[in-house]
């Protein structure tokens, strides 16, 4: 009886160390972390969404900056959430910038995307750092610009641009600062 009661305990200690070792799995579907094949392919396409949907809204900024230096007040206009201004308002607002930009500028999103909370008539949203590059006589200049970005009907637009100043600039996080400031 106590041979027996001994290879049964035995066995009992090896099928609790062989399912330690295979990380209790009855489905053998986990990788070594745990995860399930599944569930990983699930993380992995929700992190291949959200990139598309970053890439998609920095589009969207680049777009914009790029018009409204050009002073095209169509695509800038079409690119923002409504105002208070009408369409030819808006515009108007952008034909007075055309050509302030020379021949060697390039715009870009520099850094990456920060959660906004709202302000004033701005909702919460997501702030990017634009910036333009100018080039010129060997030197380089540069103008930020911080956009709060939201998204409507599944479509990213700019809501609220402001320029980035060095009190900003001289924050921990620069776009936050320029984009929470409250209107003078």
């Amino acid at each position: 009886m106590r041979r027996t009661a001994a290879v049964a305990a035995a066995l009992t200690v090896s099928a609790v160390s062989a399912l330690a070792v295979t990380g209790c799995s009855s489905s053998g579907k986990s990788t070594p972390g745990g995860v399930t094949k599944e569930e990983r392919a699930r993380a992995d396409a929700e992190a291949a969404a959200r990139a598309k949907d970053e890439a998609a809204m920095k589009d969207v900024a680049v777009r914009y900056g790029k018009a409204a230096l050009a002073g095209d007040g169509a695509t800038a206009c079409g690119l923002r959430t409504e105002s208070k201004l009408t369409r030819a308002q808006c515009r108007d607002t952008y034909r007075d910038r055309k050509n302030e930009a020379g021949p060697g500028t390039t715009v870009g999103v520099e850094g990456g995307p920060v959660d906004v909370g709202p302000i004033g008539n701005h909702p919460a949203g997501t702030g990017l750092m634009l910036t333009q590059k100018t080039a010129d006589d060997g030197r380089a200049h540069y103008r930020r610009t911080a956009l709060r970005m939201v998204k409507a009907d599944g479509t990213w637009l700019v809501d609220q641009v402001t320029p980035v100043d060095d009190e900003a600039m001289a924050s921990a996080v620069p776009v936050r600062s320029a984009l929470m400031r409250p209107a003078a």
